[in-house]
């Protein structure tokens, strides 16, 4: 497993087979197929969206245009169900992008519905960026403008899609980067990478040549050379952790700079204000500049906080106390405690024989000593344990929820599932998931009901992102175990549900959703903001 990246998602290589195979959809409700199905290629099997209902919605749509299936045939509509293109392909995989939409596998339609391109010796075509779609030809990938044309000749074992103006493609089984003239922008010395949308931010994606990692931009050039054992990626923070040639640790900023240690360490989580907790033969402390704050000693303990501040304990050492510190190192007071966890919103939780309660940054006793588990504030409320029951309290010691509960448990983002580690919470205003006798449900921050406590299964199922909108949250539920489930939606920045007569919601863009009513399980629609229906269906089965 990678130091330092503990928590991050897998990410796999985006080849062309991958890029078609993975495109987001959500699953439609089975219904009984007609007679008449017809027979598809292999290929086309693998589409998820082929053969499970008479009309579809992809999740996905172009300038109002929506990819549909009636009778076997796709077809595009409009937000009002009229359709503006009749059913007549046999395929029809994604929604217009840059004016041309793929139908059949190897033909292009304008926003007519009219073929400007078709070939049949393509076997595929797959979406269109910076103005360019991947195809493959006689078993090789090249990239085909908007007409139909091959701008790229296919020439290639394998191809990515374009991001920033280039991709990597394959031959004789090492990867190069082009351009969208298909000028190389590096030599075919890439042996592994990862590739996709996740490195638009950052800038560089990583690269393996000659067995190290490192990482490049979008021009082809190596911005962190190529001299690591593990992966080097920038996501969510612009420094890194990595093993220099298998002989030490080193930090890795994402403009280049490579900061190399004396020894190699293990990187305990990412940086938090600067500072980074790190392992030896106990635990320390370094911050991003290389600097050790704390160096790691036997059997060491340390506790570091999201604000900077840390806490050190000599574990082997009966007599020694919890000293805790400043980011700056200035010492704030010192504590003889079983037992403390990280700050979080002003107050630490310490166990003071065999109870938890809480501490200010001064040392000062703010909630007394009295649960058998606390953890973490976020938002205002932390989950506690009293006489083997979960509640909430708030940074006063009031209670927001009473401890009745058998389980409390955030719903926090990770690998989208739902887990009890405090890693990044989904919500502004924290969900929760609670569970009394066999029952679950689930509440926010302030103690308020959003999912009433009756169902038998409820879980966390995930978050999607969109650039124009507020992340939207699945949540997978069912009264009964024994019965099938459904899916409610949870608008993650606020933590509220949105649209409660629907399940399966999806974005279209433009402000418009679908979903399928709740009772009505084989009905798609199309609604808007509001909630308002303005298409629908009207498929029995």
């Amino acid at each position: 497993m990678k130091n330092g990246s503990i928590h991050r998602k897998l990410a796999g290589i985006l080849t062309l087979s991958i890029l078609i195979l993975s495109a987001a959809i959500f699953t439609s409700p089975k219904v009984a197929l007609a007679a008449t199905e017809p027979k598809y290629h292999e290929w086309d099997m693998e589409q998820e969206h082929v053969g499970l209902s008479h009309l579809w919605f992809t999740d996905r749509a172009a300038n109002g245009i929506i990819p549909v299936r009636q009778n076997w045939k796709w077809g595009f509509i409009n937000y009002q169900g009229k359709f503006v293109i009749k059913p007549q392909f046999q395929l029809a995989r994604d929604a217009f992008n840059q004016g041309v939409a793929v139908v059949n596998r190897n033909q292009l339609i304008n926003s007519a519905g009219k073929v400007i391109f078709q070939d049949k010796n393509i076997e595929y075509i797959s979406w269109f960026d910076n103005g360019l779609a991947a195809a493959k030809k006689n078993g090789k990938i090249g990239y085909l403008n908007t007409k139909g044309k091959f701008v790229i000749p296919p020439t290639y074992e394998e191809g990515t899609g374009f991001y920033n103006q280039a991709a990597l493609v394959k031959k004789n089984g090492k990867w190069a980067l082009i351009n969208t003239k298909g000028k190389y922008l590096t030599a075919f010395n890439i042996e592994d990478m990862d590739y996709g949308t996740h490195y638009r931010k950052s800038g560089v994606f990583p690269v393996m040549i000659d067995g190290l990692w490192g990482t490049m931009n979008y021009k082809g050039k190596l911005v962190v050379p190529a001299e690591f054992q593990d992966k080097i990626e920038f996501r969510d923070n612009t420094y890194d952790w990595g093993l220099h040639h298998n002989k030490y640790s080193a930090i890795v900023r994402q403009d280049g700079l490579v900061i190399p240690l004396d020894k190699n360490y293990l990187a305990l989580g990412e940086p938090q204000n600067g500072l980074w907790k790190i392992q030896d033969s106990g635990e320390g402390i370094i911050d991003v500049s290389g600097h050790m704050i704390v160096e790691p000693q036997d059997e060491q303990k340390v506790i570091l906080s999201g604000d900077g501040s840390y806490a050190v304990k000599d574990m082997k050492d009966s007599t020694s106390k919890w000293r805790f510190y400043k980011k700056d190192q200035t010492q704030l007071f010192e504590g003889n405690y079983n037992d403390v966890q990280a700050f979080s919103e002003g107050l630490a939780a310490v166990k003071i024989n065999q109870k938890w309660g809480y501490v200010s940054n001064k040392g000062d006793i703010k909630i007394s000593a009295q649960y058998e588990e606390a953890n973490l504030f976020q938002m205002g409320s932390a989950v506690v344990r009293k006489n083997g029951k979960y509640g909430l309290i708030g940074t006063r010691g009031e209670a927001i929820l009473s401890t009745k509960y058998d389980e409390i448990v955030p719903l926090i983002e990770r690998n989208n599932y739902m887990n009890n580690r405090v890693e990044k919470v989904t919500t502004k205003n924290p969900l929760y998931r609670v569970k009394l006798k066999k029952n679950y449900g689930i509440v926010d921050s302030n103690g308020k009901i959003v999912m009433e406590v009756k169902y038998e299964i409820l879980d966390f199922e995930r978050a999607d992102y969109y650039h124009d909108i507020d992340p939207i949250g699945t949540i997978r539920y069912a009264v009964n175990a024994k019965n099938s489930s459904t899916t409610a939606a949870i608008n993650i920045k606020t933590g509220k549900r949105i649209f409660p007569k629907y399940a399966l919601v999806n974005y279209l863009g433009d402000g418009m959703y679908t979903g399928v009513p709740l009772g009505t399980n084989n009905k798609y629609v199309i609604f808007n903001a509001k909630g308002k229906e303005v298409f629908r269906s009207g498929i029995d089965g």
